[in-house]
């Protein structure tokens, strides 16, 4: 519910990994999903997704769904799909400078600036991340969402594995 709205009815699971909405996307979760302005870009035969420190590169089947070089997108990521190192298949990747570290045992919760905002990133500790760091964090290509910054709502954009 948002302003008296129902927003979106589905399994706990389902508004995690397909949030109708900008709204559902930052309630449901915690940490929050990070959000970060991106825009089309390239040519015709290799297009991406450009923001202040964020690059999305864009697979042939979802192009469509994105439109016309020039256009404006909401990236979303969720601070739990952040990685730092090496990720095999298609991945996102942004970079941040580590501004606040919470060592949690087993995992750190990063609170970094990068993507045009803060972000807020959780990896696994024995990374060691410390306040000042510049970190290139990866995310696996299926895990991002993308939001139409008009209307808020989610677009197709690619399957998300479990």
């Amino acid at each position: 519910m948002n302003e008296g709205r129902l927003q979106q009815v589905g399994t706990p699971q389902e508004l995690y990994d397909r949030p109708i909405n900008r709204f559902v996307a930052g309630f449901i979760g915690s940490p929050a999903m990070n959000f970060g302005t991106v825009e089309v870009s390239g040519t015709p035969d290799k297009l991406e997704l450009l923001g202040t420190n964020i690059r999305v590169p864009l697979p042939p089947q979802f192009r469509e769904s994105v439109g016309a070089v020039g256009r404006q997108l909401i990236a979303g990521f969720r601070p739990e799909h952040l990685v730092l190192g090496p990720l095999s298949g298609a991945t996102a990747t942004v970079n941040a400078r580590a501004e606040v570290v919470e060592y949690l045992g087993n995992e750190e919760l990063i609170h970094a600036s990068g993507a045009g905002r803060d972000i807020v990133a959780l990896v696994d500790s024995s990374y060691r991340v410390r306040p000042g760091d510049m970190l290139e964090l990866r995310i696996p290509l299926e895990r991002v969402q993308l939001f139409d910054p008009d209307t808020n709502f989610a677009l197709p954009f690619g399957p998300v594995t479990a």
